[in-house]
């Protein structure tokens, strides 16, 4: 995927330095491909970081989880820890009994260095590479965001609704606030399920048992994990 990203980085008119750049500071994932892309559509720039900050809200809940599990740690540990969160190494880290916060870093670090290097290869390779290679990684983001979705919603008539009513309300809204639709929609996406979708479905058995009580605690947060990916 960082390979993809960068591709759409360069199509977007980012130069090599600034490629690498994002990945290093910014280091989001899908909201990386997100933003190139509607940096290629000519958004603004206030579009594109609310657009991002509302695809990347699932890391404030990672974060909450991450910390809640932890024994001992510390605020410069935990600022670098959330600039590293990602999806797969929370949830590796969700599944391991270990609690150490040096545990999740190496993991977290182990991401982070993958997805750098990979922005790294993409500017090499991608001037030698067939034009019908590096336009195919203009799927990238359509790719990515079906990987996270579709275990999410597989086992859930009510989220796969929820998925299709959002995507229909972009597409119409684009017609009217053009690249605002994504963050309109998610936000009523967001609004539409809090009536069409239980706790029950989205934390499991952990809501019935616990009666509602702590929604962060790590039987919780491990259910997070499982909606996530």
């Amino acid at each position: 995927m960082g390979i993809g990203y960068a591709a759409l980085a360069i199509k977007a008119g980012l130069n090599s330095f600034q490629t690498i750049l994002m990945s290093f500071f910014v280091y989001a994932g899908a909201g990386q491909i997100m933003a190139v892309s509607m940096l290629a559509q000519g958004a603004t720039m206030l579009a594109i970081v609310l657009t991002s900050f509302v695809v990347n809200l699932r890391y404030f809940v990672m974060n909450a989880c991450v910390y809640n599990k932890v024994e001992e740690s510390s605020l410069p540990l935990n600022i670098l820890s959330a600039h590293l969160a990602v999806d797969e190494s929370f949830a590796m880290f969700s599944l391991m009994e270990e609690s150490s916060i040096w545990t999740y870093m190496g993991l977290a670090g182990i991401a982070f260095s993958s997805w750098v290097f990979g922005a790294l290869i993409g500017v090499l390779v991608l001037n030698i590479l067939p034009v019908i290679v590096t336009n195919s990684f203009n799927i990238s983001l359509y790719a990515l965001f079906v990987a996270l979705l579709v275990p999410a919603i597989k086992n859930s008539k009510e989220l796969a609704i929820l998925v299709v009513i959002t995507a229909i309300l972009n597409v119409i809204l684009q017609f009217f606030i053009g690249n605002w639709s994504l963050i309109v929609a998610t936000l009523l996406g967001t609004v539409i399920g809090m009536y069409i979708v239980d706790d029950e479905t989205i934390l499991g058995d952990s809501f019935s048992e616990n009666d509602g009580g702590n929604l962060l605690d790590k039987r919780s947060c491990d259910n997070d994990k499982e909606v996530q990916l």
